[in-house]
């Protein structure tokens, strides 16, 4: 598989190949992550990731349901006949968010059709009880036809990976998908097996136009792993929410929950599900994750009764257990790995994704890290990781020709150009330029 960008977050032009282990090097804020998080954003959106499209999907039926709602209340309380008639509970929103919830959660847009027009059918007798003017009654109707329009959309394929793909790169980016520095077009490009499988286009920071192939992907799914201080936040996480309606923003300011990246409520999903790991269930996983156990002296689990991810340490025969957030940070990198692997979601249809692993890990640990790393893509699981640090792209170069997937290795220099942006390019036979790059801070330092 490949992706190309062009003209997106910092990054000028990219063309990044992930046959099997692919290593993004550079210093801080020459687009590394870019890559990752547009990669981790065409995989959700191409493979519709149903719960959280549904989740914006309903949020903005219901906010037009709310203002439907209050338009009739207003209606109501200018009328003249407000004394002689009783506002209508078939308008009542809580109970029509429950019955379309309910039919959302199983996808029967007939039923949700079928309901649409009984409660469209109280709208208009509601307003005829009140008499209201023709100018109340076209705001109204611009509104039901609006909840037409949302239903009609939930249900195009084109248009729900197209606004799938929208969403998580929103989440992802925010306002600075487009490369801020140039005025040239934007693009994103995936190709699987040589088919190109979806190709956007950018404007102001927008997809504004998309094509997309019927073939099945390859790729299931997508993991990305930003940071292991994720397990400390797993609360916060788990109750926010991704994807915000401009119109919610402001409440949902006022209770300091606002939306996360799209990344982090995936990884966190996944962690809670390795509480359900049998070891007959996956046998191929068992040795990796034993070999972490040995490495970490004990392993993370997620504890349904307690809510909480914690690590459980064998000492003298005696089990120790503790809240990972009074753990080492090495450790929770590694669990990280562990649980993914506990809840099957790495695997040979899956990318995992790791931004700057370096950071909490001793260097002995960093090439124990990038052993585990490698023997993942020896399974033919595919692995991007971006970093800064000299002895994790040592590690790689060593272990993947120890391992022999040396011919599914990509080296990448992320590297800033005059105008602030960077150019990420292949340097498989130039390897010398990323070591020279990452230690000449330390030779200046070394001949001052």
């Amino acid at each position: 598989m490949e992706l190309l960008i062009e003209n997106i977050g910092l990054v000028n032009r990219a063309q990044i190949k992930l046959d099997g282990l692919t290593v993004i090097a550079g210093e801080n804020d020459t687009g590394k992550s870019t890559v990752g998080k547009a990669i981790f954003s065409i995989i959700k959106g191409m493979n519709s990731h149903h719960r959280d499209f549904k989740e914006d999907k309903f949020s903005q039926i219901d906010d037009v349901i709310d203002n439907i709602y209050f338009k009739v209340r207003d209606i109501s309380n200018k009328s003249n006949h407000r004394e002689s008639t009783e506002f209508s509970r078939t308008l009542y929103p809580p109970e029509i968010r429950r019955v379309l919830l309910k039919y959302f959660n199983v996808e029967d847009y007939e039923m949700i059709s079928n309901y649409l027009v009984s409660y469209k059918e109280s709208i208009h007798l509601e307003l005829d009880k009140l008499e209201a003017s023709e100018e109340s009654r076209t705001e109204v109707h611009l509104l039901q036809d609006k909840l037409d329009s949302l239903l009609q959309n939930a249900q195009d394929r084109d248009n729900y990976i197209y606004r799938s793909i929208r969403l998580a790169l929103k989440s992802e980016f925010g306002s600075d998908l487009s490369n801020k520095f140039t005025e040239e077009h934007s693009k994103i490009v995936y190709y699987e097996n040589g088919e190109r499988i979806f190709d956007g286009n950018v404007v102001d920071g927008i997809i504004k136009s998309a094509s997309f192939s019927l073939t099945p992907l390859e790729i299931e799914d997508v993991t990305y792993i930003e940071s292991p201080l994720i397990l400390q936040m797993y609360k916060m996480v788990a109750s926010s929410n991704i994807f915000i309606n401009a119109s919610k923003l402001n409440r949902i300011k006022r209770n300091n929950k606002g939306p996360i990246p799209f990344h982090m409520k995936d990884l966190i999903s996944k962690m809670s599900n390795s509480t359900y790991y049998e070891v007959e269930f996956e046998d191929s996983n068992l040795k990796i994750i034993e070999e972490i156990s040995s490495i970490i002296g004990g392993e993370t689990i997620f504890d349904k009764d307690s809510d909480e991810f914690i690590f459980e340490k064998g000492i003298n025969g005696k089990q120790y257990s503790f809240n990972t957030s009074n753990v080492a940070s090495g450790i929770k990198s590694f669990s990280m790995i562990q649980m993914l692997l506990k809840s099957q979601s790495i695997n040979p249809r899956s990318i995992l994704i790791l931004d700057e692993p370096e950071i909490h890990l001793h260097p002995k640990w960093q090439i124990r890290y990038c052993e585990i790393l490698v023997k993942l893509a020896e399974r033919g699981i595919k692995v991007l990781v971006n970093s800064h640090s000299p002895y994790i792209i040592q590690a790689l170069k060593v272990l993947s020709e120890k391992y022999e997937i040396e011919e599914k290795t990509n080296f990448y220099l992320a590297e800033k150009n005059e105008n602030g942006s960077s150019l990420i390019s292949n340097v498989n036979e130039d390897l010398n330029s990323v070591f020279k790059k990452l230690s000449d801070p330390l030779q200046s330092l070394v001949w001052e």
